[in-house]
């Protein structure tokens, strides 16, 4: 008997390592995919509105003791320039586009290994795990045309955020958890303050959640008023009927998880000293954030112009209205949700919450979602907020460390889909990746739900096996049309040509596009002493060293200009030799679309006016000072489509 005791021991020590072994093998071709797309990707984009260009420019003034926001103008938080001087170890020789796609590849495994971890903890489904691993990982190309940009930091926090979940409230030994939950909002308010108030709402509502008593309603009413306002906020502004559809699912989506946990009985009353630690970790990190700029020199004057006023002035002046939600596609699948959720009502009404039926319900959600957002997550955002509710509905109580952990996560959906607005650009792609990561969570815990059932039921055999494959389904159809797409970029990395300015050994374009670089730069290098650019393309200042005329740099946006640039900067260049002004004339129709009060072109027709053009490179044209231009009066001219690429 002892024997056959060892035997069966010895046997079962075996399949687990065995099985081990294999899941380490996918681990390893997944991360490996993930990695070579991520770096595809990344050292064959180079986007010609240059945000890029930007950042590391105000990256390499504060390294050489600028101010930030009195001498270096930025619309994001200290932790921007904190996280900078991080990445290049406080060398500004080291702030270099190389340098900056490197460390944002690292990250961007960090960010897909950590959603998967999330994963794994709450439903220890493999596939599932690989499947949001490859989803996520996929999903991130996006940052390929935001290098240096804190949205990279602010999306990390996010996925530690859901690593760290809210189940402390009810496990009085990992309390202090709460104090990094506090700190980590804390770096997103000093990243974006907008998207930290989402964040810090989303974090209130689902912990209000867990409380008892009037406690719990005077919290939620409060908190629910501020989130719904930004919804009821959203629709009022809209200019679109797309954006009121969405701000409509948006509401739509809270009311139901709201709604539904507002109903869901509280076993116990959780510990109210992690709201104590989660407090002083959020007091902490934003009091030494905001402390150590203003010991460096910052005035509370320009920091408050440039992370307030300055913001609001860009929602006003600039609006990428998001177009998807009222698209056929987005239309089918909000009204799924909706009949989901009807469903799932007259269920409870009538008693008949079967487990089986539900967690059926929950793998062609999460299934459904997950084929949506592969095929274009622009489409399938607005439709997948109406299915964040599913995630607290089980047919047998739920934990509160599930519980606790699934509304947090069905709450960050609908408040950092928020982020969109006025700019629906890549915001867009960072909006979905909650709702993503929801819709894996929905599947594993749909088959979760199955495989419990079929052990003290009796189940149909195809419904047992529908359950158990579908995440490996989708995630080998995942990995083959990413490894398609990874096998297609990495292509074209090879093939192209290094672009070979300083700091861009890795960094390879198509024939034309590092012709437009080089032969700028060059021309940049020869004839400039200082340059003023429209729109701020701020890498060719990286590249030959001619740095920026003007002061006071708004980003990319050219009807943001302050005074000082109009009054000062060009009189400035005029009068000076081998003073330069270099024009994207593409760039700067393109932000003159999205301008809601773009002005006039007077101050490009006073370039054209006074100054002479001496190299056209496509899109670019580069002006010099010049005495004996002509000095009459002008009316506002037309931004006129200079000739390809010649030079004068």
């Amino acid at each position: 008997m002892q024997q056959r005791w060892n035997e069966l021991t010895s046997d079962v020590v075996v399949r687990r390592r065995y099985k081990c072994f294999w899941r380490g093998i996918v681990l390893l071709v997944a991360v490996g995919l993930v990695a070579t797309f991520a770096f595809a990707y990344l050292f064959t984009t180079f986007v010609p509105w240059d945000d890029e260009g930007y950042f590391l420019q105000a990256y390499r003034d504060f390294l050489r003791g600028q101010v930030p926001y009195d001498q270096i103008f930025a619309f994001y938080g200290p932790f921007t320039f904190y996280s900078a001087a991080l990445t290049a170890r406080f060398d500004a020789a080291n702030v270099t586009h190389d340098n900056f796609r490197w460390a944002l590849l690292a990250v961007w495994i960090v960010i897909a290994s950590l959603i998967a971890g999330v994963v794994w903890r709450w439903t220890r489904q493999f596939s599932s795990t690989v499947l949001a691993f490859l989803l996520v990982g996929l999903h991130l190309k996006g940052l390929a045309k935001s290098v240096g940009h804190p949205q990279l930091w602010i999306i990390l926090a996010v996925a530690v955020l859901l690593w760290l979940g809210l189940d402390w409230i009810y496990l009085p030994s990992k309390q202090p958890r709460a104090f990094w939950m506090g700190f980590i909002i804390g770096i997103i308010l000093l990243c974006k303050i907008n998207m930290g108030i989402f964040v810090l709402i989303a974090t209130a509502v689902a912990v209000s959640l867990q409380l008892r008593g009037r406690l719990r309603h005077l919290a939620l009413g409060g908190l629910v008023i501020a989130a719904a306002g930004l919804g009821l906020l959203l629709f009022s502004a809209a200019s679109t009927g797309s954006e009121k559809f969405f701000a409509v699912a948006y509401l739509g989506s809270l009311a139901a998880t709201i709604g539904i946990a507002s109903v869901r009985p509280v076993e116990k009353q959780p510990s109210l000293t992690g709201l104590s630690w989660l407090a002083a970790g959020l007091g902490v990190c934003a009091c030494a954030g905001v402390g150590i700029v203003l010991v460096y020199g910052t005035t509370l004057r320009a920091l408050f112009r440039s992370l307030v006023t300055y913001p609001a002035l860009l929602s006003r002046s600039y609006h990428s209205p998001f177009l998807d939600a009222t698209h056929g596609s987005s239309i089918l699948l909000s009204a799924a949700g909706l009949g989901a959720a009807i469903s799932a009502l007259r269920w409870y009404r009538v008693g008949e919450v079967r487990p089986a039926r539900l967690g059926l319900l929950k793998i062609a959600a999460g299934a459904g979602l997950v084929c949506a957002f592969s095929y274009d997550h622009r489409l399938a955002l607005t439709g997948s907020l109406l299915f964040l509710w599913l995630l607290i509905v089980d047919a047998r109580p739920m934990s509160g460390l599930e519980y606790s952990n699934r509304s947090f996560l069905a709450l960050l959906g609908p408040l950092l889909s928020l982020q969109l607005f006025p700019m629906a650009g890549e915001q867009v792609d960072w909006a979905a990746l909650m709702p993503m990561t929801a819709a894996v969570v929905l599947l594993a815990d749909g088959i979760n739900c199955i495989e419990h059932e079929s052990l003290g039921m009796q189940m149909p055999p195809l419904t047992r096996i529908f359950a158990g494959g579908t995440a490996t389904l989708l995630a080998i159809l995942v990995f083959l049309s990413g490894a398609r797409h990874t096998k297609l970029r990495f292509s074209e990395w090879l093939s192209a040509e290094s672009v070979n300015l300083p700091g861009t050994h890795w960094l390879r374009l198509q024939p034309n596009d590092t012709t437009r670089l080089t032969v700028t730069v060059s021309g940049l290098s020869q004839n400039c002493r200082e340059v003023l650019m429209l729109p701020g393309l701020y890498s060719f200042s990286v590249w030959s060293g001619v740095p920026p005329v003007e002061r006071t740099r708004v980003h990319s946006w050219p009807f943001l200009s302050p005074d000082e640039v109009r009054k000062e900067a060009l009189p400035k260049l005029r009068q000076q030799d081998r003073e330069c002004v270099l024009v994207s004339y593409k760039m700067y129709r393109f932000f003159r679309r999205w301008a809601v009060f773009p002005g006039n072109d007077e101050f490009l027709s006073e370039v054209e006016r006074t100054m002479r053009p001496i190299l056209v490179v496509q899109d670019l044209t580069l002006y010099e000072s010049s005495q004996g231009a002509d000095t009459t009066p002008n009316s506002v001219g037309s931004v006129a489509q200079p000739p390809e690429t010649t030079r004068r």
